[in-house]
């Protein structure tokens, strides 16, 4: 195994358990804001898919940017079509999820902080795209490039930071009253 397929495995798997121990606590404190709390919920979702298949993944070659990519595309679709999503699942008699899922429907708004969400998302399959191509190119062709695959690990980190800096800012939004109804309708009443 070499090392760096250790260096990375070691510090996606702590970052990883990481934020998905920050998404836990982050479901309960955006409670009073459904729509952010059913964000919080999906990104929970994709981040325990994420480390249920990335060591797997890694050992896939280049199928692994392409797993990587396709996840983060779907996270985005998930954000994106939130409200049809929510919708679809509040017509099933599933009892507090149903009831959830309505709740977040109705509370729908996509705000500032989950644009920028997206548009991280949408560069790291930008980058794991452009890594596959890459892969391609050393696996068909003589030229050998590694632009990409060098910087990889530092871009991924980069992203992965800036995403949980953006999650927590959603939440603490979320915590201090910023996306419930209520105090929407009292702001705007105030100016």
């Amino acid at each position: 195994m070499s090392t760096l397929y250790q260096v990375i495995m070691e510090n996606n798997h702590l970052i990883n358990i990481s934020i998905w121990v920050v998404l836990i606590i982050s479901v309960f404190l955006s409670k009073d804001s459904p729509n952010v709390q059913w964000l919080a919920v999906n990104i929970l979702f994709a981040r325990t898919l994420d480390i249920a298949l990335y060591e797997p993944a890694l050992k896939l070659g280049g199928w692994f940017y392409f797993i990587m990519a396709t996840q983060n595309l779907l996270l985005m679709a998930l954000i994106i079509k939130r409200k049809q999503i929510a919708n679809y699942i509040a017509q099933f008699n599933l009892s507090f999820i149903s009831r959830f899922a309505l709740k977040s429907a109705k509370d729908f708004s996509l705000t500032p902080n989950e644009l920028t969400y997206i548009l991280i998302l949408a560069s790291a399959a930008l980058i794991q795209t452009a890594s596959l191509i890459e892969r391609g190119f050393r696996k068909l062709t003589d030229f050998n490039p590694m632009f990409i695959y060098n910087a990889y690990p530092s871009l991924m980190h980069i992203l992965t930071i800036l995403s949980v800096l953006v999650v927590l800012s959603l939440v603490i939004d979320a915590y201090r009253g910023f996306y419930t109804r209520r105090d929407s309708t009292s702001r705007s009443s105030s100016m």
